[in-house]
């Protein structure tokens, strides 16, 4: 029997099963030697790429990546400075390995996913799993290209090394303890408006400081969104009386006890008959906005 991943009555039996395997590459600017990545053998027999070069990762999802970091390599991750660059799903017949088939004959779906992460030059990595892996080592790209990588690394090498490469284009890289990212201020109004370009580099602190100065920018539309909300329900609900203005006081209260204060011509009809044969041969004028040529035309309504 033949299954397909997008079969609902395949994934429904659970015939299909979904994995996710990531891979988080560590990386660093050396003031001699450049950029350089984070990277380990594996050196247990019994398990996937044996005597491959890997980054740290793990299985499901980024927290579990974060997890598994730490427990590799004894650095904590924050997942602010995780970047995700790479993705891609797989049909395979192995399960936490992605060894590419036909779809026919595929019994898990493996989404395969690379991240970025720069290191603080503070955290010191450590092999934490001997049995599994070598020592943590760092490496530049022209010792990268002649290893025998993993193969989501091996295929993603190039790319991975140019993503780096963008981020230290952009940013100059500072660390910063609790206490000193806490002392820095927002960015202003004036000051985000005169900010430099994409094209110049930008500190840590500048970066901390526009992330604070977008909290600020959120609040204040979560606050104008309610007020917006306020604002739409009196002006509907004065529109919504539009119809009313057509009856005398007296009869307008009770049309409006009736249809709920918002009504149209055939609620009115229906909900107070009584009322509405009173206007049934009255024209009635009003003004309606048209937004093209944003001109008020005078209308009339035969009742």
């Amino acid at each position: 029997m033949t299954f397909y991943n997008n079969c609902a009555y395949c994934r429904r039996n659970n015939q299909l099963k979904d994995r996710r395997l990531v891979q988080v590459v560590i990386f660093r600017r050396d003031s001699t030697r450049g950029i350089q990545i984070m990277l380990s053998q594996r050196i247990h027999p019994d398990k996937p790429y044996f005597n491959m070069m890997q980054g740290t990762g793990g299985k499901k999802q980024k927290d579990a990546a974060m997890r598994e970091t730490l427990e590799e390599s004894g650095i904590i991750l924050k997942e602010e400075k995780l970047q995700k660059i790479w993705s891609e799903k797989v049909p395979s017949q192995l399960e936490w390995t992605a060894r590419r088939c036909n779809v026919q004959d595929e019994t898990y779906n493996v989404t395969l996913s690379i991240f970025i992460y720069p290191w603080d030059w503070i955290q010191e990595q450590k092999a934490t799993e001997p049995d599994k892996s070598s020592d943590w080592t760092w490496h530049t790209f022209q010792e990268v290209i002649f290893m025998n990588l993993i193969p989501m690394l091996q295929k993603n090498q190039d790319f991975i090394f140019q993503e780096i490469g963008k981020y230290f284009n952009y940013c100059e890289i500072e660390s910063l303890d609790k206490q000193e990212e806490n002392d820095i201020s927002p960015l202003m109004e004036k000051e985000f408006n005169t900010f430099k370009k994409k094209t110049e580099k930008v500190t840590t602190k500048e970066i901390i400081a526009i992330e604070k100065y977008k909290k600020g920018v959120t609040l204040e539309i979560n606050r104008l969104r309610g007020r917006l909300t306020r604002i739409n329900k009196y002006l509907n609900n004065y529109y919504g009386r539009k119809y009313l203005q057509i009856f005398d006081f007296q009869d307008r209260n009770k049309v409006a006890e009736k249809v709920n204060c918002l009504p149209t011509l055939e609620k009115i009809r229906h909900n107070a008959p009584t009322e509405y044969s009173k206007i049934q041969n009255n024209v009635y004028r009003y003004t309606v906005h048209e937004t093209g040529d944003k001109k008020n035309i005078l209308r009339q309504l035969k009742i």
